[in-house]
């Protein structure tokens, strides 16, 4: 048995002592020269053996590295980092935080680390990751998949050593900070307080999308996950998604960009789909050059703001090519525009999850 599936049964296996709270380390940010903090009460922390906490002079902080030197205000300070506390939230830059903070060193500079309640943390996520005004049984659908996401990510940071547990952005889950939750994702939290999808005994990858357009796709095709609960499955309830259906136009020269052919290009046809039916591979034309172009790559470099998802047909068009699509997102696991219409058909939370994440079971870790 690894040491992650070790971990992961000693997590569902042990109920957390009274009154204590399961925890989670966002890295916020990484690779910083200088890091500023502010927070009333402040207090700071050396993280090594032996050291205090003491009050600063004022409600703000300042941590630089120069070199190896690590500096607090312009004073030198021993260990790993620097642990800060403050009488309420802490702020860096436009974000509010818990009161709990480290400044680390790492690889590539500083890291900071927001340390806070596991709880608090699925609150604000939901309502980073799902408009909070969806249906309560579909916000709390997505705070389960927040926290389970959140202990799968926790489980790989115990088994690498990694300083914290997962960062704050969509290459993880967003996270806006603790003063980015909502009253009604606070609430959906609190309903599904500690409940966590797990198989074959351990939290699941639960990953989620906008829109999958009428059906998900399995996590294979779409991350490279071959995982038997990111299967796909018929949605049929995301149709109120302003991107179940959607248009691009993009010139023949920004085709010809894309596809790294430099001239313009002049025909544009898909190769290869998934059993999904969405697009695998394309083959653009300029002139009698031809490559063959991963539709991962160029929803990358077209913007995945612009190319939503890879559910499309393509044909020419008058100076260009006309994308016509449908979805939104990578397409595995949890559709929310799906959940939010399976919430308004009246299905509760604990359906919608087992339609989206099948052979996973919903225990209560806490």
């Amino acid at each position: 048995m690894t040491r992650a599936a070790l971990a992961a049964l000693t997590l569902l296996a042990l109920p957390l002592a009274a009154g204590a709270e399961e925890r989670v380390r966002i890295g916020v940010a990484t690779g910083l020269a200088a890091v500023q903090l502010s927070g009333r009460g402040l207090v700071a922390e050396p993280l090594r053996e032996g050291a205090g906490r003491r009050a600063l002079p004022s409600d703000r902080a300042e941590v630089r590295l120069e070199g190896e030197a690590l500096l607090l205000d312009g004073v030198p300070v021993e260990g790993a980092g620097l642990s800060f506390a403050a009488e309420g939230p802490i702020r860096y830059q436009a974000m509010q935080l818990s009161g709990e903070v480290e400044v680390r060193r790492g690889p590539g500079g500083l890291e900071v680390i927001d340390a806070l309640p596991l709880e608090d943390y699925v609150a604000a996520v939901a309502a980073a990751e799902m408009p909070p005004a969806f249906p309560r049984e579909a916000l709390k659908a997505q705070t389960v998949v927040a926290r389970t996401y959140a202990l799968s990510r926790k489980l790989e940071a115990l088994a690498v050593g990694r300083d914290y547990d997962l960062g704050s952005t969509v290459l993880a889950q967003v996270y806006p900070g603790q003063g980015g939750a909502d009253p009604r994702t606070r609430e959906a939290a609190e309903a599904t307080r500690g409940e966590v999808l797990v198989h074959d005994h351990q939290p699941i990858e639960a990953y989620f999308h906008s829109t999958c357009g009428g059906r998900t796709e399995t996590g294979s095709e779409a991350l490279g996950r071959d995982l038997p609960y990111l299967a796909s499955v018929a949605c049929g309830r995301c149709q109120a998604s302003p991107r179940f259906r959607w248009e691009l136009r993009v010139t023949a020269a920004e085709m010809g960009r894309a596809a790294g052919l430099g001239d313009p290009a002049t025909a544009v046809r898909v190769v290869r789909r998934t059993p999904t039916g969405r697009a695998a591979a394309l083959e653009v034309s300029a002139g009698r050059r031809k490559v063959r172009v991963a539709t991962v790559e160029l929803r990358k470099r077209l913007g995945y703001d612009r190319l939503f998802s890879l559910q499309f047909e393509v044909r020419a068009q008058k100076g260009g090519f006309l994308f016509e699509g449908k979805g939104s997102g990578h397409g595995a696991g949890l559709c929310q525009w799906g959940a939010a219409g399976r919430a308004k058909a009246g299905e509760d939370y604990r359906r919608i999850l087992s339609r989206y994440y099948p052979r996973t079971e919903l225990l209560k870790m806490y």
